[in-house]
């Protein structure tokens, strides 16, 4: 519950929490005068726990969260590992080890994935099963299937590659439409041939299965002879599924003066796909973005995209002169189903100088939008990080003050233990966990390098009213 007034102050009456926050936020937002309520809004974070511990000397970076859909305690995460000091520690010899709490993310245990080597990504099916999809050892592109939450799995199920190299498999799980079995969507990046080209082309593909037990040959989604990347996707309470991809094109290489964000869609479970849509014109960054769609009542299948600036018109028309870039992390929502898109709100309330990386966001029951990213706002060498977090209570219309996450800060780059891992992942690797528990709360899974190595480390957020303490009289 909170509380709220409609007078003076005088009088506070009992609202339910997630209405009387949506009451006092637009005032708050728009400056207008209200009188302190006796529960003020703020961002509780709890101490952070340490996952990866049981191996100290191994660096772990790339980490990715699930949460249960209806079990508050059981979580699932994912991160790359890397061998101990020595010769051996190259991206070669890297891993993918698993770990899954029961108990909300207080302990933790490991669980190999021995056909992963890079690039985990996990789903929850609504029923409780999980899936994860990796780049593999014994075959480009893995997948596993867990039906009981991820506490045992299946054997690795190897998804088609009908091409050359492959990179980064975005997982996502949703209703099939005209049926209640779930599909399995993975996206990825994938080469092939390309007649009356100079080389071999480079485009997005997505691979889907029906309950995920096998995946046929992957469908291309590729529009152009341009470089482009899968980043995220969505699939929407229809059963509409939502693919991101970015162009990583230069102006060395090819003819684009900035990056852009596109989005394909399929409404008939992959049968049909849509013509790829413009979402944002970047300002050059080659930063995977992160997406989430809204589950609650309030905003059901509004679209929520984190994205580290863009190239805004100044006026109404396409012309490049009358742009202006916007720089820092902000929120871009759609309620058409990824059709358009319009700039909500800033996220960071750091200084602009400050590095705002690797994005996570994520939409609790209650339709509250949590957002974590890596921010070098205590470092104006811009070489040490901290995570931090915020979170929006109207749609993304507004955020609540930044909160840091980490007691400390990392500096990867000044540690000779795994300075080349700190090279290739300065911020601990092109993504980093946040999920939405069954209850509401968040639960944010970074690589932290306080300690002189990247290690895996968890936290709570939550939403909180704390009571307003009386004056103590001297």
């Amino acid at each position: 519950m909170i509380w709220t007034s409609r007078g003076s102050g005088r009088r506070w009456f009992r609202t339910p929490l997630l209405s009387g926050l949506l009451t006092l936020l637009p005032l708050l937002a728009a400056g207008t005068p209200v009188d302190e309520p006796p529960f003020p809004i703020r961002i509780k974070i709890a101490a952070p726990v340490a996952v990866s511990g049981d191996l100290p000397e191994a660096p772990h970076v790339e980490p990715f969260l699930a949460a249960h859909p209806t079990d508050p305690n059981v979580l699932f995460g994912a991160a790359v590992t890397y061998p101990g000091p020595g010769p051996g520690r190259t991206a070669d010899a890297s891993v993918v080890a698993g770990f899954r709490s029961a108990d909300g993310g207080q302990t933790w245990s490991r669980v190999p994935f021995s056909a992963c080597r890079i690039d985990p990504w996990l789903s929850f099916g609504s029923d409780g099963s999980l899936f994860l999809a990796c780049l593999g050892t014994g075959s480009p592109l893995a997948a596993y299937r867990s039906a009981d939450g991820g506490r045992t799995w299946d054997a690795p199920l190897k998804v088609p590659v009908s091409g050359g190299s492959v990179d980064r498999p975005v997982l996502s799980v949703g209703p099939s439409p005209g049926s209640r079995q779930e599909i399995v969507y993975v996206g990825f990046g994938q080469s092939f041939p390309a007649p009356g080209l100079r080389g071999p082309a480079y485009g997005a593909v997505v691979s889907l299965s029906p309950g995920g037990r096998t995946f046929p040959e992957p469908v291309l989604l590729r529009h152009d002879n341009l470089t482009q990347q899968p980043f995220d996707s969505v699939v929407l309470s229809s059963g509409a599924y939502a693919l991101f991809f970015m162009d990583y094109a230069t102006q060395s290489e090819e003819p684009l003066v900035h990056r852009r964000t596109w989005m394909v869609k399929s409404k008939d479970g992959g049968k049909t796909w849509s013509l790829p849509a413009l979402v944002f014109e970047q300002v050059g960054k080659e930063m995977p973005w992160s997406a989430a769609v809204d589950r609650s009542p309030t905003h059901r299948d509004r679209l929520y995209l984190a994205v580290d600036g863009w190239w805004q018109r100044r006026s109404g028309t396409p012309d490049p002169a009358l742009q202006s870039p916007r720089g820092g992390l902000f929120l871009l929502t759609s309620d058409d189903g990824a059709e358009s898109w319009r700039a909500a709100a800033t996220i960071t309330d750091a200084p602009p100088s400050a590095d705002a990386a690797t994005p996570a966001i994520a939409v609790n029951r209650d339709g509250v939008v949590g957002v974590a990213w890596y921010d070098t706002r205590r470092d104006p060498r811009g070489e040490c990080f901290d995570l931090y977090f915020t979170a929006s209570l109207d749609g993304g219309a507004t955020f609540l003050p930044n909160a840091r996450v980490t007691p400390e800060p990392s500096c990867p780059r000044a540690s000779e233990r795994q300075r080349g891992i700190a090279t290739r992942w300065p911020f601990g690797g092109d993504y980093s966990g946040l999920a939405a528990g069954a209850d509401g709360k968040f639960h944010l899974l970074w690589a932290d390098s306080s300690s002189g190595i990247y290690h895996l480390r968890t936290a709570v957020a939550q939403i909180s009213l704390s009571p307003v303490q009386p004056a103590v009289s001297q």
